[in-house]
């Protein structure tokens, strides 16, 4: 089957991605394929609008006229892959795949069902039960103000929530009181001790993964990671490995959260259907994320790349900046 001769990838929401969207342009250029990185974001300030090969500043995400507006820089420019980086936009891009479908453009967005799961976490909770993997108990919080028998500490966190926003640990029934009243949309989780994980996860068009990466948070900025390491772990690969069959209707670059408890025992907590804050130290690592999509997308298969990622490689975060003269 002929290649395409251009390939133009189109992200949402570029904000600070400035070390994923370098990673795809250097893609393009070490295999010699003609094409442009694009990227999407409200403001000009955002300092992926300064990297990218062309930036357009669109409207908000809850604006009724985002897709359209997708839809029309997809059309114009001839865009093959559309990637979206954040949570809000997910479902509204997943449910209309099939419009981008119809004009040229892949967008590589897992399954409405699957992103419905991960954005609600009850329904995450629920899933990781029926797949019989372990994960953290979910406390009803209308009984939980009666309760005297909860197991504090607890965790609070917004149903919706992401990027560790909202999220605060109970230490009392005060404490619970309280904290109700404002974090938005609130569920109360068993609170869990241990290492935490976050499992880069690559799935082909099919949606059968073929790399899990297991990275160590050491530390955290602002919700995103700053400081992580590739750690091989054997029982969180294998428990990650069953998380990811388990998952259906996945595409592309997800990640995963979980925690390595002192016993032993791996808990799962989170599903994330899109690429992670932390996924250049795993590209680095060599699970090259952005060369495996852009061979699927010139109908090349990657290989076995199930442990194409070396072990104990660091990633230690700095400030850095974009510069730009004159007006932006």
């Amino acid at each position: 089957m002929a290649h395409p001769s251009q390939i133009n990838i189109l992200f949402t929401s570029i904000g600070r991605r400035v070390a994923l969207l370098r990673h795809f342009q250097k893609t393009l250029q070490s295999l010699g394929v003609q094409g442009k990185i694009l990227g999407v974001d409200i403001t000009k300030d955002a300092p992926a609008v300064h990297v990218v090969d062309k930036a357009f500043i669109i409207c908000r995400i809850d604006d009724p006229r985002y897709l359209d507006t997708l839809l029309d820089i997809c059309r114009s420019e001839q865009v093959a892959m559309l990637i979206p980086l954040i949570d809000t936009d997910l479902l509204l891009l997943s449910r209309n795949r099939q419009r981008f479908a119809n004009i040229g453009t892949t967008a590589v967005i897992s399954d409405p069902a699957l992103v419905e799961i991960a954005l609600n976490k009850f329904k995450t909770h629920d899933f990781f039960v029926s797949c019989g993997i372990d994960t953290p108990r979910v406390f009803d919080m209308q009984k939980a103000q009666s309760d005297t028998s909860l197991p504090y500490p607890l965790f609070m966190k917004p149903l919706d929530g992401n990027a560790s926003k909202g999220i605060v640990k109970i230490r009392n029934h005060d404490e619970l009181c309280f904290f109700q009243q404002y974090v938005p949309r609130p569920l109360l989780q068993e609170y869990v001790e241990g290492t935490e994980y976050t499992l880069d996860i690559f799935y082909d068009f099919s949606g059968i993964p073929r790399c899990v990466v297991p990275r160590k948070r050491i530390e955290v900025r602002s919700g995103e990671v700053s400081k992580a390491v590739i750690i091989k772990h054997p029982v969180v690969l294998e428990h990650g490995w069953r998380v990811a069959q388990a998952l259906k209707g996945c595409q592309g670059c997800i990640n995963v959260q979980c925690f390595l408890t002192e016993s032993g025992s791996v808990r799962f907590v989170e599903i994330n259907p899109r690429f992670g804050g932390g996924a250049p130290l795993s590209i680095y690592a060599g699970a090259d994320f952005p060369h495996w999509l852009v061979q699927l997308y010139r109908h090349e298969d990657p290989g076995d790349v199930r442990d194409h990622f070396r072990d104990r490689v660091y990633m230690l975060r700095y400030d850095d900046a974009v510069f730009v003269e004159g007006e932006i």
